[in-house]
């Protein structure tokens, strides 16, 4: 049975659906389906689908196209709303949490993204340090490639990306955190491995290990090119351990955004980040969002990463030296 339509109060408009209604259509719009969303709510299939038939007749749209062999799908409007259903509900939580709570306290979930390379480095002092600062605070993360992170993040489901600043759209909202360059990597027992510098066009003929992330193979191509050099890959991975991995076995060279603070790879070998000569341009990394004010639990996750920023410069820089 569907909810029965409020009236407006005389002291101003009411929602013509209630934040249960919006919560059913968020569960099935993540869900693609009435029956996962219903079992995830812990609700009916009919209950879930009349909310989500009330808030289509209140908004005069169709939300959904529902098939019964393909599930729900979101129509043009449906996916229009669905930033700001999560951000209502969002809102709506940190409401109920800050009852009680003082006048002062910092509460709600924010959702950061990072790129897999760097999730490793700074994740965890992130988390901890939100932990100490603000524990009304729900650090929730994802780590991903950066295409798929901000997509989330235009569709509402992260507050936050971390990231290099390669191939960020320009209208977003950016904080650097630290500044890296590319760097070349080679085997430990590699012929230039003992030099302070090394240009590009000594390793242009050995073949090449591409880290094949969009932010990392857009700058490594890029730098090979401007250098005049058609690099001859013979490896490509998504995986940055991997990447290390081979290379320390001698399957060619590598450029990477960053230095471990482990020379030693996965499987016992060991490889050497050189410098490279001329230096290529330098990269921040950041944490970029949607261009819009952002909640006071967002700032608060902001202030906690820039008061990293010693720390995670630190880490960028690593060392050579054996472990």
């Amino acid at each position: 049975m569907t909810e029965p339509v409020p009236p407006i109060s005389p002291g101003g408009p009411s929602l013509p659906f209630t934040l249960r209604q919006i919560e059913c259509f968020l569960a099935v719009a993540e869900s693609g389906s009435i029956s996962r969303a219903a079992a995830r709510l812990n609700a009916s299939d009919s209950a879930v689908s009349d909310a989500v038939s009330t808030m289509e007749r209140a908004l005069g749209a169709a939300l959904f196209r529902r098939r019964r062999s393909r599930g729900a799908t979101l129509t043009s409007d449906g996916a229009a709303i669905l930033p700001s259903v999560r951000r209502i509900l969002t809102e709506g939580a940190e409401l109920a949490a800050s009852v009680g709570q003082g006048s002062h306290s910092i509460v709600g979930p924010v959702r950061i993204g990072c790129v897999g390379t760097l999730a490793g480095m700074l994740l965890p002092r992130l988390l901890i340090a939100v932990a100490e600062r603000h524990p009304g605070i729900q650090l929730e993360y994802r780590i991903g490639d950066l295409t798929t992170l901000l997509s989330a993040a235009e569709s509402g489901e992260l507050d936050l990306v971390v990231t290099f600043d390669i191939g960020v759209p320009p209208e977003y909202e950016r904080v650097a955190l630290a500044e890296t360059e590319a760097m070349l990597v080679v085997p430990a027992k590699h012929r230039l491995a003992g030099r302070e510098r090394v240009s590009l066009t000594e390793v242009a003929e050995e073949p090449m290990v591409l880290l094949d992330i969009v932010s990392s193979r857009t700058h490594t191509l890029e730098l090979m090119s401007a250098r005049g050099i058609t690099p001859r890959i013979r490896h490509r991975t998504a995986d940055y351990e991997f990447c290390r991995a081979l290379v320390g076995r001698g399957l060619g060279f590598t450029l990477l955004m960053r230095r471990s603070v482990s020379t030693e790879t996965w499987d016992g070998e060991r490889v050497v980040y050189l410098p490279i000569d001329p230096p290529p341009r330098s990269v921040e990394v950041l944490i970029a969002w949607p261009a819009a004010p952002i909640p006071p639990r967002v700032g608060a996750v902001l202030d906690c990463a820039m008061g990293m920023r010693e720390a995670v410069a630190a880490s960028m820089g690593g060392s050579n030296t054996t472990d």
